[in-house]
């Protein structure tokens, strides 16, 4: 667990920039208008420290306690663990005063870290707490389930290599000849070579990837007879073989090879682990959008001027390994191929 002082770190660097972002910039007390008594109200403002010019006041002390986790803040209920947590504040904003008294906030080094510290607390507040799964609504979960509704439920697929002959009889010869292999896959594809008539199933040694029941194939894969992917359906283990020749639609007839199968998928909406992916998506996605529309609120208030080409008149000084030049891509040493 990191010490008091070290969790204040930010808030150093962030002090170290101008006096008026001293303080810890926790959430404001919430108004009359929420809900806040006058009593409550006038109990948050009161003062428990002041360094300087910049005070810290009883809700924003109480604020910055909070925002711990439930067992840290769990150790602020000890009266001393409060006095020791504020003293390390108190101190922090002693040292963010001298700090910029000795004009540390003009160290190049230094402002580079308030930078950064300033960019990661304004996209922790305005992209990552603003965008959250809690922030996306049923009604969007479905709307995407059902936009993207193929990669929820699929049907089955089969993955086969076929035999495809101008007879019946070289087919029946064939499927005796695949029994006889015994599951020997490299035996097929020669008898694919042997046998088969269908160019472009040939050419892939029969292999002709997944298909559904329909014929309808996926990726990279060629159409099935109907009636011979039906008939690959009702074979039950790999390399299992129809039972007999199918007759194809262009008069020719054909044999299959069960070697694959992908069972269907069916992930309805209301599965908790859908809900809880699709949020994901749309969480990322808003968040990125978020991200890219308050960069681009900035540019335009900003206007930044980008000069690539003077980029050239930057000097580094070489490394370790010397003044190495360039990479070459085509220069790169290739293998002696004796």
């Amino acid at each position: 667990m990191r010490s008091p002082v070290a969790r204040l770190l930010p808030l150093f660097f962030v002090g170290l920039l101008s006096p008026e972002l001293a303080g810890a910039q926790p959430a404001p007390a919430p108004s009359a208008d929420a809900g806040v008594t006058p009593a409550e109200a006038a109990r948050r403002a009161q003062v428990v420290a002041r360094v300087g010019d910049q005070a810290i006041t009883v809700g924003e002390f109480e604020d910055m306690l909070n925002e711990a986790p439930g067992p840290v803040r769990q150790r602020y209920l000890a009266p001393e663990e409060r006095r020791a947590y504020l003293e390390n504040l108190v101190t922090t904003f002693l040292l963010a005063a001298e700090a910029r008294r000795q004009g540390l906030d003009r160290n190049p080094e230094v402002s580079a870290s308030v930078r950064r510290i300033l960019s990661q607390r304004l996209e922790q507040r305005a992209v990552l707490e603003s965008v959250t799964p809690e922030s996306i609504s049923a009604s969007e979960v479905t709307a995407y389930y059902q936009a993207h509704l193929a990669d929820y439920q699929q049907p089955e697929y089969r993955r086969a290599t076929v035999i495809v002959t101008a007879d019946r009889e070289t087919a029946a010869r064939a499927i005796a000849d695949v029994r006889a292999a015994r599951g020997d896959l490299r035996r097929v594809r020669e008898l694919v070579r042997q046998h088969s008539v269908d160019e472009p199933s040939k050419a892939r040694d029969g292999d002709v990837f997944y298909f559904q029941r329909s014929g309808a194939p996926t990726g990279d894969g060629q159409p099935v007879d109907p009636a011979l992917a039906a008939a690959v359906f009702t074979l039950n283990r790999e390399m299992d073989v129809t039972a007999q020749p199918v007759a194809l639609a262009n008069n020719r007839f054909g044999v299959g090879v069960l070697t694959g199968t992908r069972p269907a998928l069916r992930r309805e909406v209301t599965d908790p682990g859908v809900v809880a992916t699709i949020r994901g998506f749309l969480v990322r996605d808003r968040r990125t959008q978020r991200t890219a529309a308050l960069l681009q609120e900035a540019r335009d208030r900003l206007h930044p001027e980008v000069h690539e080409d003077r980029l050239d008149l930057i000097h580094l000084p070489p490394g370790e390994l010397g003044n190495l030049p360039p990479f070459d891509p085509q220069a790169r040493p290739h293998a002696d191929p004796h």
